[in-house]
């Protein structure tokens, strides 16, 4: 914690300010609330500032102003397991939480002496005014994957892989072409752009948890290829599921340029609570603070204050302590007949307490048999460590977005929060195994960090990703028509194609239900009922794909080009049947990439 007589404001273009009210008059607040979110976040005033610049990234550095001589001292633990105290030494205003290299460094170092007397020098957790994180300080991590590489279906005859629900490359993906910054094809994974659409699905039967589709279609960016479409949705959440949610709050100086975002986030949350959920709110960084505990949702008041006492402390960022508090708390006060769930908000930059991405996984794999989901929302950029989110929301029965802008809030949290909130089914692998009779090769889109073996499939025990409240699951599958030829030989394997000419594929989906039982669903697909249907959902999943084989620079997207991407659009563009019409949509995105002279050809 600072203490000492400073001030702390943010400096807001005119326009950007009027857009974050918009933002909360749009959720639903009131108009005093509306006021007292706009001129705080996190222990700093918000201020209208005409000659301040808009800024794009939305990530905001507080300006210090210091109201007394005194020096600064920080709260800060004496060593990664104690909870002592122990004050820094005096600075003289250099080790702030904007400058500070590592948040909990006894000293100041030689660059953050350099940053005081350049104060154009940018360094890491410090976003200038109007400008975006210097890349010269990123140290981001996400797991690097190999691309899935073409099979004969006599060699593998089924892709299996687990349930992926995430959103998260797709939003770092929208910001990255929204501000004009270059995207690392390590975050581009093509499951969550294709599932970060909103598809049209059919609904599933009044007992089934979810329903299965399937379409064909033509290939755009390779001769001869097709497409085969697969498409799980989920049912419906019963209304009334009571909310039980303990919101996780990394108050860190890494995440200091990303509290107006986390704020604005943590408002969606509650802006969907009603009377009878509960509410508790706990900080961490060096150290774990309850702000408020057993709310209830129905009192926004209430809430939006809890929100508001939120102080920004710097720190490190003792995360496994924060979740064994949050999940602590939970396993106290759980409610049986609700959803309860940690909701944690942070960059993943774990550096107190456990930090390697196996430990997180081995730690959030004991949490997950507590019965308590986790929901992450991701921030920042050139401290983002997205592999450890990843981790910790594959493997704690939860899902993880990326929030960059307002509109994510909007689309990721506020409307999709049932969804988000309420999981339907637990486990969720996915098996296609395709005829050889009449496909000779075929290669899986995506998942390329969920690809699971036969066992893994079968394996009861095998924890992966779960689907929530209408969510939708979709894989598209290239393929080549033909017979297959089997390239590896094999002395005991029968090599002989299958007897069923008219069935294309066999789908088997392994899941349980929301109380653990190992359940079941199967369909097969016969090459007639294929050709027959409607591709109501192909055209634009084929969009989505070829542009994430085009910014990952894929070895497998063919003739996929911005032309490709600007002729594909045209012929989707304005149909109410496809376009949101939200700003920074979908085909938003995609025409900003290809840019203004392709799309208006």
């Amino acid at each position: 914690m600072l203490f000492s007589g400073n001030k702390y404001e943010y400096r807001m273009n005119p326009e950007q300010y009027q857009e974050m009210k918009d933002f909360y008059k749009e959720l639903g607040f009131s108009d005093k609330q509306v006021a007292k979110l706009c001129s705080n976040c996190f222990g700093a005033d918000i201020k209208v500032d005409k000659s301040a610049v808009y800024n794009p990234g939305w990530c905001f550095g507080r300006n210090t102003k210091r109201l007394t001589s005194e020096p600064v001292f920080r709260r800060r633990a004496v060593e990664s397991n104690a909870k002592g105290l122990r004050s820094a030494p005096p600075t003289e205003g250099l080790c702030e939480p904007e400058l500070c290299v590592e948040e909990c460094c006894p000293e100041p170092e030689p660059m953050m002496a350099a940053a005081a007397v350049m104060p154009g020098m940018a360094m890491p957790g410090m976003a200038m005014q109007g400008m975006a994180e210097s890349a010269e300080f990123n140290t981001s991590e996400t797991e690097v994957t190999r691309e899935a590489e073409q099979q004969s279906p006599l060699d593998n005859p089924a892709a299996i892989f687990s349930a992926n629900v995430n959103t998260a490359s797709w939003s770092y993906i929208r910001n990255k072409v929204r501000t004009s910054s270059n995207i690392d094809k390590n975050y581009v994974r093509i499951e969550e752009i294709l599932n970060s659409y909103h598809y049209k699905l059919k609904k599933p039967a009044d007992d089934e948890l979810f329903s299965i589709s399937t379409e064909k279609g033509m290939c755009p960016w390779q001769d001869r290829d097709e497409l085969f479409l697969v498409g799980l949705r989920g049912k419906k959440a019963e209304k009334g599921v009571r909310q039980n949610l303990c919101l996780l709050v990394d108050v860190s100086g890494s995440m200091d340029s990303r509290w107006v975002l986390v704020q604005m986030s943590m408002a969606s949350i509650i802006s969907k609570l009603r009377k009878g959920d509960k509410l508790s709110i706990i900080a961490y960084s060096d150290e774990t603070v309850t702000v408020a505990k057993d709310l209830d949702g129905g009192d926004m008041s209430a809430c939006v204050k809890a929100i508001l006492s939120i102080d920004g402390i710097g720190g490190c960022t003792n995360g496994s302590e924060g979740l064994t508090n949050a999940y602590a708390y939970l396993e106290e006060n759980y409610d049986k007949d609700g959803n309860n769930r940690v909701f944690i908000f942070t960059d993943g930059d774990f550096n107190f307490g456990i930090t390697a991405k196996g430990g997180l996984k081995d730690f959030i794999k004991e949490k997950r048999e507590t019965g308590i989901y986790l929901s992450i929302a991701g921030y920042g950029y050139n401290n983002f460590k997205d592999d450890k989110m990843e981790a910790l929301a594959q493997n704690g029965n939860g899902n993880y977005t990326f929030i960059s802008c307002p509109e994510d809030i909007l689309d990721e949290l506020h409307d999709k929060l049932v969804s988000k909130l309420v999981t339907i089914a637990k486990d969720v692998k996915i098996s296609v195994e395709l005829n050889p009779q009449f496909v000779s090769k075929y290669r899986l889109l995506g998942y390329e960090a969920r690809v699971l073996t036969q066992q893994e499939f079968h394996d009861t025990k095998k924890a992966t990703d779960g689907i929530g409240s209408e969510h939708n699951v979709v894989a598209l599958i290239q393929f080549t028509r033909g017979k297959a030829e089997k390239r590896f030989s094999s002395r005991y394997v029968n090599t002989s194609t299958a007897d069923n000419n008219t069935e294309f594929a066999f789908i088997e989906v392994h899941y349980k239900d929301p109380d653990g039982n190992n359940l079941v669903m199967t369909k097969a697909v016969t090459l007639g009922e294929l050709e027959g249907a409607k591709n109501r959902n192909i055209p634009v999943a084929a969009l989505l794909g070829a542009f994430g084989l085009i910014i990952r620079n894929s070895e497998y997207k063919g003739a996929a080009d911005k032309k490709l991407l600007a002729e594909m659009l045209k012929e989707l563009d304005g149909s109410d049947k496809y376009d949101t019409k939200k700003k920074n949509s979908h085909f938003d995105i995609i025409k900003m990439y290809c840019g203004k002279e392709l799309i208006d050809r």
